[in-house]
């Protein structure tokens, strides 16, 4: 009798356990003039934490870069609370080129309506689709966070670093079928010697350049179509003293794009718009995953 007891307990204990883990990942890759990439991110969690591997690879056709492929790795760490999430990450780019980075960061998340949509969140490092209408206003998060990476460029038998911090705000807002969200992110530099590489919020590829502010907005419109939510988003990013081959030191990018999410599986595609001065270039971006 005891060992049917204890037999069904574990059984029992078993089963909560494994439930309370999920799993979350997805490949995507971009293509664009002269320029193809992807990202690896997955997402591994259990009750309230979370951590998230990703890799990152992209590489230029163009003689400046040698055809070289830079690899980015990456880890965050996330405790997901209804009410909030505090997050951090850390990572680096192994020397390619003579370029390399390490980098690291914190963000902090709150959800002023927690009962509403659970730990998900509508911008931010944590951010996740959120589905389904209602009334009104039914969720608002709000939230900011600080990275800070240090990029080493050797030349000849010099090596020359820069070092950037990068601090956001953002905030999402659930209002009738729209998913709305909006960030600003601004840039400060220590030493100047080196040329950054890396991501602006709201661009799907890399770019060697120093910005010195981006704001990004963009829209969901989850249940329009039948499994299909359609988005758009804009991105007008400032440089400091002009990027590579600068005429201009402010670009745009229109994004548009939908995902298909059937649970288990997600798809997603992109199509971006990138101008500056004032000339134009397309990227697009074609991603699926798994959820469990």
């Amino acid at each position: 009798m005891k060992k049917t007891i204890l037999a069904a307990a574990l059984a029992a204990f078993c089963s909560v356990n494994a439930s309370a883990w999920y799993f979350d990942g997805g490949l995507t890759g971009t293509t664009g003039p002269d320029y193809s990439g992807y990202k690896l991110n997955l997402r591994v969690g259990q009750g309230d934490f979370a951590l998230e591997p990703s890799i990152t690879s992209y590489k230029y056709d163009t003689a400046a870069y040698n055809n070289k492929t830079f690899r980015t790795y990456g880890l965050r760490g996330a405790w997901e609370k209804e009410a909030y999430t505090v997050g951090a990450e850390a990572g680096t780019t192994p020397e390619v080129n003579g370029y390399k980075n390490v980098y690291a960061g914190g963000d902090v998340t709150f959800s002023l309506t927690p009962t509403s949509g659970g730990k998900s969140r509508l911008a931010g490092p944590g951010s996740r689709s959120v589905s389904g209408g209602g009334k009104g206003v039914t969720r608002v998060d709000v939230g900011a966070s600080i990275k800070q990476t240090m990029h080493t460029q050797k030349v000849l038998t010099t090596e020359r670093e820069t070092s950037q911090t990068e601090a956001s705000l953002f905030a999402g807002a659930k209002v009738l079928m729209l998913n709305l969200s909006a960030s600003y992110t601004g840039y400060a530099y220590g030493d100047e010697d080196a040329t950054p590489q890396g991501f602006v919020p709201g661009n799907s590829f890399a770019l060697a350049a120093k910005p010195r502010s981006s704001v990004n907005a963009r829209v969901d419109i989850p249940s329009t179509i039948p499994m299909v939510t359609p988005f758009a988003g804009y991105t007008v990013t400032k440089y400091k003293g002009g990027s590579a081959s600068a005429e201009t030191d402010e670009s745009s990018t229109i994004m548009l794009g939908g995902y298909v999410d059937l649970n288990m599986v997600v798809a997603n595609v992109t199509y971006q718009i990138f101008n500056y001065a004032k000339e134009n270039d397309s990227f697009v971006s074609i991603g699926a995953g798994l959820k469990f």
